[in-house]
């Protein structure tokens, strides 16, 4: 009551409700701009454990107007808020998110999991029929030590708080985090095939497979058919009748829409051939490099990148029609996928893009509507005797039009433009992720604009970011970083896996960020495949032994 001013102080005293028990205001009977001027001194949690003093107390904080008011305090961000903004036409119970939200955003700002969840995954369906082998093997090296740079894309994958992943062998499930629902993937599996990538971009669900596969040594230079099949993933809200809120529960609808055979050379198991891939909800590309061993004369890879159109759906499936016999007209309904263009190995490297005989330096491939974007890094730890690196560690996009290649954008960046050794010039990953959220691309909206240099994986150099999950609507990041250098040196050097988060309503600066550290035993959870995946709600890894771990907030 010290910092409200006089005037406030005298209507105090004639307010027409007042209960007075020896001179003294009851709680409830303050007017509610008075209350939440008192209540704002207070946190979060505060707010939600003074429910506990009394009945009287309550009754107050529990308030609808005053849970309302409460959310646009201390969590104008979040996702309940974003969700109330788009169909404002639903009340939710502020009283119950609010408490609910206050609970995430406790154990999220103190880097702990409320709650620990394990799936585990059936080790023949995880070894057996997913080809996750690292075609390119692409590791650091210092003072005889050795360390991942690259690591084998994962066999699961998360999307918008649905996680999808292999229960078993053919057998994929969705699992919606929130609802704790599983579904499951109308995915046809037959004893021949093969999962090759797996991935859910854009309200899309991409499976990249081959069939007629056999793990023999003798079969790796064979080719297979490759096939992508597409499956469109919705999230539909409906009405529960056995819920006594106005709380929207949703489903997910998983149904298919296209399937096409990416290029007819095939997929060849050996170790001389690299595929990257990208999607969004209208647009697919796939990028190849195959090291011929015959004499050529040439000692250049093979190099090619294919753009596909998959916006229209059709019911023909390539993979039943092997000779293409069946396969629909051009131009009529059921065309479905068509490739919009092919880039040959002379124009990838007339923009720059060719890859190197010891192996491609790409890291991922990213598209939004209308450009595709080639994400390349170089470091100076990485272990090749044969090829020249950057004195540090450069990483740099390439952007081009799905049609046509030009003009061209180009950003570039590396960790240190001096003999000092310096951080990157740059400003933190979350920060510049933030600052330029006004990019939106193919559904992409709050996502991050993929059009940046990785500078994210540098920018505490020399330790490198391992992953990292972003939300930036919700101004919230969780980074995963490691000193390779520093842990050869001494066994008390643990890798960091910490949680930032932008205050005051973001103006994208770095000095408005808070970082909080994990204990060091969640690395090993998360991280035993480089990958982690979520929002501000969960974060999703795998603990390299079988189960997918899900840290809930």
């Amino acid at each position: 009551m010290s910092k409200i001013n006089n005037s406030t102080e005298l209507s105090l005293r004639y307010l027409p409700n007042a209960k007075r028990h020896g001179h003294k205001i009851g709680l409830l009977d303050l007017p509610h701009d008075i209350f939440f001027l008192i209540c704002s001194y207070l946190s979060s949690q505060d707010c939600v454990l003074c429910r506990r003093v009394s009945r009287s107390w309550l009754q107050a904080f529990s308030n609808q107007d005053i849970s309302w008011t409460f959310m646009k305090l201390y969590f104008p961000r979040c996702l309940e808020m974003r969700r109330f903004a788009e169909a404002q036409d639903e009340k939710p119970n502020w009283n119950h998110v609010f408490a609910n939200v206050a609970r995430r955003y406790y154990y999220l700002r103190s880097a702990t999991p409320r709650l620990v969840e394990k799936i585990d995954i059936d080790p023949e369906a995880e070894n057996g029929f997913f080809y996750t082998d690292e075609p390119v093997r692409r590791y650091l090296t210092w003072n005889n030590q050795s360390t991942d740079f690259q690591h084998p894309e994962p066999t699961w994958t998360m999307d918008c708080g649905l996680l999808i992943y292999a229960v078993t062998t053919g057998i994929f499930i969705a699992y919606d985090l929130e609802t704790e629902a599983r579904i499951p993937v109308p995915f046809r599996y037959t004893d021949d095939t093969v999962i090759r990538r797996i991935r859910l971009a854009c309200g899309v669900l991409i499976i990249e497979w081959f069939e007629g596969y056999a793990f023999a040594e003798t079969e790796l230079e064979k080719p297979y058919p490759y096939y992508a099949t597409a499956f469109d993933v919705v999230r539909k809200p409906y009405q529960s009748i056995l819920s006594s809120s106005l709380e929207m529960q949703c489903v997910w609808d998983i149904t298919f829409r296209s399937e096409w055979k990416n290029f007819p050379p095939g997929f060849s198991a050996a170790d001389n051939q690299v595929f990257y891939s990208a999607h969004t909800s209208t647009h697919y590309v796939l990028y190849s490099w195959i090291d011929d061993p015959t004499p050529r004369g040439n000692d250049d890879p093979q190099e090619e990148l294919i753009i596909w159109d998959i916006s229209k759906p059709s019911s023909y499936r390539a993979s039943l029609d092997p000779t293409g016999i069946n396969k629909p007209r051009p131009g009529s309904s059921e065309e479905g996928p068509v490739i919009i263009n092919k880039i040959s190995q002379e124009t990838l490297v007339f923009i720059g893009l060719g890859q190197t005989l010891d192996g491609p330096r790409l890291r991922e491939i990213l598209l939004d509507d209308a450009n595709v974007y080639f994400h390349e890094e170089d470091h100076c730890w990485l272990y090749d005797v044969n090829a020249a690196h950057s004195r540090h560690h450069k990483v740099r996009c390439t952007g081009f039009p799905l049609l046509g290649i030009g003009p061209r954008w180009f950003d570039e960046c590396c960790a240190d433009g001096d003999v000092f050794m310096s951080f990157c010039t740059r400003a933190g990953s979350l920060s510049r992720t933030l600052n330029m959220q006004s990019w939106d691309f193919a559904g992409g909206k709050g996502r991050v604009w993929p059009g940046w240099a990785p500078c994210w994986r540098h920018e505490e150099f020399p330790y490198l970011t391992v992953s990292d999950m972003v939300d930036v609507a919700a101004g919230v990041r969780i980074a995963a970083r490691q000193c390779f250098m520093m842990e050869t040196l001494s066994s008390f050097v643990f890798p960091r896996l910490s949680v930032q988060e932008e205050q005051d309503g973001g103006l994208g600066v770095e000095d408005d960020l808070t970082e909080v550290r994990f204990a060091d035993g969640a690395w090993r959870q998360l991280l035993g495949k480089g990958k982690i995946m979520g929002d501000e709600r969960w974060v999703v890894g795998h603990d390299g032994c079988g189960h997918i771990t899900i840290f809930r907030f």
